[in-house]
């Protein structure tokens, strides 16, 4: 099984998505001793955002990319194919002000590309390119949220997953955990559990 292991919190010994995912992984790695992991740290290490020079080479036809053109699309030709490549995607994420981190926008800006992850074909329908995968996504949430409409977290990571044609995604959300240390100890502990369990079947 090849993993590819998206980090996303700009936090690093206070994570708790980090921490969750850390511990996922090492209980796939029991399962799965040939495990291959490849893992992005974009919450540190933030990939560019998408400029003017971007838009203009990723929308212009490979054969006639000069070298400025490669060179601008560099970051989203390596993080495109570390997703064409995986069999897993494990996302783990904070929910800041109600959805995705910047750092994790930045990365699905710079995958979610036309010809690389999906396609638009002759009738000018969209075609997913990025086939035959699931997902997991760990999310922490300083309050309550899920199933409520200030949930702009999975419902988007949901439909962008979906529109390049990963259609099999869990979520695990540990919820609460700045709410005191006691709720952040039970979110913890609970999500430590179900993903412990979900290891077991993954």
């Amino acid at each position: 099984m090849k993993l590819l292991h998206i980090d996303a919190s700009p936090r690093t010994v206070r994570s708790v998505t980090r921490k969750l995912s850390s511990g996922f992984v090492q209980a796939l790695r029991l399962k799965y001793p040939g495990l291959r992991v490849t893992h992005r740290d974009v919450g540190h290490h933030p990939p560019p955002f998408i400029s003017d020079a971007w838009v203009g080479a990723a929308f212009s036809p490979a054969d006639q990319h000069d070298p400025a053109m490669k060179g601008v699309l560099h970051h989203s030709d390596e993080l495109a194919n570390e997703l064409l490549n995986c069999d897993t995607l494990l996302i783990a994420s904070p929910m800041h002000n109600f959805t995705v981190s910047a750092s994790l926008k930045a990365w699905i800006d710079q995958v979610v590309r036309a010809g690389m992850t999906f396609k638009i074909n002759e009738s000018g329908d969209v075609e997913p390119l990025v086939l035959g995968k699931k997902a997991l996504v760990i999310t922490s949430r300083g309050g309550y949220v899920a199933g409520t409409d200030y949930d702009f977290q999975e419902t988007y990571l949901r439909k962008i997953l979906n529109f390049i044609g990963i259609r099999d995604i869990t979520f695990i959300h540990a919820e609460g955990v700045n709410q005191g240390e006691k709720e952040r100890e039970e979110a913890m502990t609970k999500a430590s559990f179900d993903l412990l369990n979900l290891a077991k079947t993954w």
